[in-house]
């Protein structure tokens, strides 16, 4: 909806600002898209734009004391949520179906002294692919249903949403990267060691922060710094994940995969590394944090965030990989 094509008489009082404007107008075209063809890269952004509008459309709705606005984001949420649930299954079969090609790939240019694919792993991929392709075409069919039956409705609601809170969206809002490293000086006080027990929960909650830094990304450089540190956590334990669920649902799926020369531990390796990445990361990021969040405290003539929350953070422990 360009309402700068509408006549000067039926265009509302308040407009939205026109990167948000962008941004469901273009949630709206991915939904007309995955309606018709759901590809890789439809699914895969529709799914990610769908949470990138709520996280930052409740952060700044955060002070709205108009009633209507808030609820036009309820109502618009509560559908969204379900709109991205009925994605995730193409999308997982996406990323297992990726993450699949990237073992053959990766044997097809090892060199000659390294162990290749054995006989039963290479059958093993070849059948859970196929089972995941089988997984995907079921997804597909299901979102289709879905989305026709509800496209109408997450259209309608988007376009409420979009009216009742153009008044608060405001050209001149603070930067969001307090808000951003507030999230984040939480998530290290609250879970002070990573591992595999809780670095999922740590990326799922980090994610807010990576989205409300990207807000300000581009006017505000401490914002843009955070961006960049916060999406390498959130790609490499994005992999790790990635690789975690897809050994998880190939146990389920295959037959003797207690076998050495199967793919279960081929797939458990590759976790494995992918961990030590992921934790590696994290640590290293943690650091760049602690230097953005003493610039941007003591430019608010704040004490150090770190401290707020009751953080010891030493940058050369950090270096080392201690997090107290």
């Amino acid at each position: 909806m360009n309402l700068a094509l509408l006549p000067p008489d039926e265009r509302p009082e308040a407009q939205l600002l026109p990167e948000w404007q962008q941004r469901l107008e273009a949630w709206r075209t991915l939904l007309a898209q995955c309606a018709r063809k759901p590809s890789r890269k439809s699914v895969h952004v529709l799914r990610t734009l769908t949470l990138r509008l709520r996280v930052g459309l409740e952060h700044s709705l955060e002070q709205a004391e108009d009633s209507a606005a808030a609820l036009a984001f309820q109502r618009w949420n509560k559908d969204a949520k379900k709109l991205r649930k009925a994605l995730e299954p193409v999308r997982n079969a996406d990323v297992y179906l990726a993450r699949l090609d990237s073992l053959r790939d990766t044997q097809a240019e090892t060199p000659v002294s390294k162990t290749p694919l054995s006989p039963l792993c290479a059958r093993q991929i070849a059948k859970f692919q196929d089972r995941l392709m089988r997984k995907r075409m079921a997804g597909i069919d299901k979102l289709k249903l879905f989305i026709g039956a509800h496209s109408k409705r997450l259209n309608r609601l988007s376009k409420e949403m979009e009216a009742a809170i153009a008044p608060h969206m405001s050209a001149t809002a603070p930067s969001t990267a307090q808000a951003a490293l507030e999230i984040f000086a939480r998530l290290t006080y609250e879970l002070p060691s990573l591992d595999a027990a809780n670095l999922h929960e740590y990326r799922k909650r980090l994610k807010q922060a990576l989205y409300l830094a990207e807000i300000s990304a581009a006017a505000d450089p401490v914002a843009e710094r955070l961006t960049v540190a916060f999406r390498k956590i959130q790609n490499a334990a994005g992999e790790w994940h990635d690789w975690q669920a897809l050994t998880l649902e190939a146990c389920h799926v295959l037959r003797s995969h207690g076998k050495r020369d199967g793919l279960i531990p081929v797939l458990k390796a590759r976790e494995e590394q992918a961990l030590h990445r992921a934790l590696g990361q994290c640590r290293r990021s943690t650091v760049r944090y602690m230097k953005a969040a003493g610039e941007l405290r003591l430019s608010l003539n704040k004490k150090p965030v770190a401290a707020e929350f009751g953080l010891q953070l030493d940058e050369e422990e950090l270096e080392a990989g201690i997090c107290r």
